[in-house]
C-alpha cells in the first residue's frame, strides 16, 4: 500500500464531509432508517418513492407505505473486488472507490449511524461490523488499498445472498463497484434501501487508441494479442453502452438509486450530487 495515497485520502476525505453537507444528504435519503407501519391512500405532498405499487394495483386508489422512524440508520457500505477496478488512466478505480467508501463512512459516523463495510467478490473477502468507532475507518481504508483485486470477480448473486443471509434489520447498503458483467440487485431491493454507485474510468469506457497489443483479463489473468481499430473500438463502446442501458433500466425498476463517478472527478461533488438525487 501506498502510505501517501492512504494519508491523503483519510485527511481529505474526513475535511470535506465534516465541512461539507455529504452527511446531511445521507439523512435525506427516503428510508431514513425506517422501519414499515402501514399502507395508506396517496395524499398530495406524499413521497411518490413510497408508493406500493402492488397494493396500488389491486385497487382504486394510490397507496403509500408509511414508516416508523429509528434513531439511527444501519449502513453498509459493499466494496465489490474485482479485477477489472485495477485500472485507471487518471487514478486507479480501486483507490477511487476507496475514496468514496471512506467518504461514506465518517458521514455514517458524523451521524452516529451503525456502519459496517464488506469486501465481496465471489464470497465475501472481508466483513467489518457494525460499529460507531471512528477508528474502524483507518482499518477498512487500508484493507480496500491493500487488496490484491486481480483474478477476482464480482459475483453480484452470491452477494445479495449473503447480505440477505447477514443483514437481519432493513439497512441503507451502497454498493461501490464499476458495475461490469450480469447485476442483478433485486434480491436485496425489496428490504434494504440500495444506492449503486459505479465508479469508471473514461478511458475504459472510449478508448482512443490503434493498434496490436498484448492485452491481459483482470478477473482470470488470461492474455493474448489483440488488434484495436476505429471499427473495433466502435463496437466495443456500442456493446458497453447496451449492458448501462440495461444495467440503468434494472436499476430504475428497483427502485434503486445510481450514478456514475469517473476517475477525473471532483469526488465529494459528485457523490453529493448523487446522494441529494
Amino acid at each position: 500500500m501506498d502510505e501517501t495515497i492512504y494519508k491523503e485520502i483519510l485527511l481529505k476525505a474526513r475535511k470535506e464531509v465534516y465541512t461539507g453537507n455529504l452527511g446531511n444528504s445521507i439523512t435525506a435519503f427516503k428510508g431514513d432508517g425506517l422501519d414499515f407501519n402501514e399502507i395508506k391512500e396517496y395524499e398530495h405532498g406524499d413521497d411518490i418513492r413510497r408508493i406500493n405499487w402492488n397494493a396500488t394495483a389491486k385497487g382504486m386508489h394510490v397507496k403509500t407505505n408509511v414508516f416508523n422512524e429509528e434513531r439511527e440508520l444501519n449502513i453498509l457500505i459493499a466494496f465489490m473486488v474485482s479485477g477489472s477496478i485495477n485500472f485507471g488512466s487518471v487514478r486507479l478505480k480501486q483507490d477511487v472507490m476507496a475514496e468514496v467508501m471512506t467518504m461514506l463512512s465518517f458521514s455514517a459516523m458524523k451521524n452516529h449511524d451503525r456502519l459496517s463495510t464488506l469486501f465481496f467478490s465471489d464470497k465475501a473477502e472481508q466483513f467489518f461490523r457494525p460499529s460507531r468507532n471512528i477508528g474502524a475507518i483507518d482499518e477498512t481504508l487500508r484493507y480496500a488499498l491493500d487488496i490484491d483485486a486481480l483474478s477476482h470477480t464480482a459475483d453480484f448473486d452470491a452477494f445479495c445472498d449473503y447480505v440477505n443471509m447477514t443483514l437481519k434489520r432493513r439497512s441503507l447498503i451502497f454498493v461501490v463497484s464499476d458495475l461490469y458483467g450480469e447485476v442483478d440487485l433485486s434480491a436485496i431491493a425489496h428490504k434494504h434501501e440500495v444506492y449503486a454507485l459505479m465508479v469508471r474510468d473514461r478511458f475504459e469506457e472510449s478508448p482512443r487508441m490503434q493498434g496490436e497489443f498484448d492485452l491481459v483479463d483482470p478477473s482470470t489473468l488470461g492474455s493474448g494479442e489483440f488488434h484495436l481499430s476505429k471499427s473495433v473500438a466502435k463496437r466495443y463502446e456500442a456493446l458497453l453502452k447496451k449492458h448501462d442501458e440495461r444495467l440503468y433500466e434494472h436499476l430504475l425498476e428497483q427502485g434503486i438509486v445510481y450514478g456514475k463517478i469517473y476517475t477525473d472527478e471532483e469526488l465529494f461533488l459528485r457523490l453529493t450530487e448523487i446522494l441529494k438525487g
